[in-house]
């Protein structure tokens, strides 16, 4: 387990890279949806933060929006804090409030906001509310750290809810991990009519960036989904794939991200492949866009 961990974010060993802030560039927000579980948004989402923060060395902040935790007990921070849950419901939210709930990974550049079961009663309760600000909590959240980092990176339960829509509210970029077969397929419509509807709404400036595959096996049954999703126009594909590897779950048992447990496995090897080509596309600002 990294040193430091349980820490809180004020307590940072980098505070002074911090402090220094990102250049002015603010911050960009990566959401990893799907609303299917078992396709690998918490793996690809705490790999893709990983990656950021340890080869392009970015300062990443990751977000748990997931009930579950996943992403938090992935970085060994799951526990009785609240975090996004906390945040989502806060009074009176101010900078200090959102740095208490930002722990450190033990991964240089690397914070995260963890979640846990409370999340089921804050997503209640914004429900409840239902004024106009209700889809922008979590952006207004966002904006006491948007100078404080160069990405953030949400990893989000796989469910239509008021946290999700936050969630898409508060995002530049929606990337959406898909299973090579018919189920998965079979929301990833409804999905995107969702992107779109809170990009008409909400988020004038959310980009769904496209879809791309994990779990295949099955070179002729891959390659079958890629072109049928490719024909069908629903979204963009990207290129870099990942394919199965019994390190992922070996990874999440171990609560380490694959550059560090196995950094020589094709799934280390994909995800680099997949933040690059993440980067590039902000880059050259492909995607759909309305």
């Amino acid at each position: 387990m990294p040193d430091g961990q349980s820490q809180r974010g004020n307590e940072r060993l980098y505070r002074v890279r911090l402090a220094q802030g990102n250049g002015g560039t603010g911050m960009r927000t990566l959401a990893i949806v799907n609303l299917k579980g078992g396709v690998g948004k918490t793996v690809s989402a705490a790999n893709v933060a990983h990656i950021l923060a340890t080869v392009h060395h970015k300062k990443v902040l990751l977000v748990d929006a997931d009930k579950q935790g996943s992403a938090s007990r992935y970085f060994q921070v799951y526990g009785e804090h609240d975090g996004t849950a906390a945040l989502l419901l806060a009074d009176g939210l101010d900078a200090e409030a959102v740095e208490r709930a930002i722990y450190r990974t033990g991964y240089y550049g690397l914070d995260i906001i963890t979640s846990n079961l409370e999340l089921y009663a804050a997503d209640r309760a914004l429900y409840d509310r239902q004024d106009a600000d209700t889809a922008r909590v979590l952006s207004s959240v966002l904006d006491h750290v948007r100078n404080d980092y160069d990405f953030c990176i949400i990893d989000n339960g796989p469910s239509v809810d008021t946290v999700t829509l936050n969630v898409l509210a508060a995002a530049d970029d929606v990337l959406i991990p898909i299973r090579p077969d018919e189920f998965s397929f079979s929301g990833l419509l409804d999905l995107v009519e969702q992107v779109d509807g809170v990009r008409a709404a909400v988020n004038p400036g959310l980009t769904l960036r496209g879809a791309f595959f994990t779990h295949w096996q099955n070179r002729e049954t891959f390659a079958q989904a890629r072109r049928s999703l490719e024909d069908s126009g629903i979204c963009p594909v990207l290129q870099t794939a990942i394919s199965y590897n019994p390190k992922v779950p070996e990874s999440t048992l171990e609560e380490k991200p694959l550059c560090v447990f196995a950094p020589r496995s094709w799934a280390a090897i994909q995800y680099k492949k997949l933040t690059a080509e993440y980067l590039a596309l902000t880059d050259s600002g492909k995607g759909k866009e309305g």
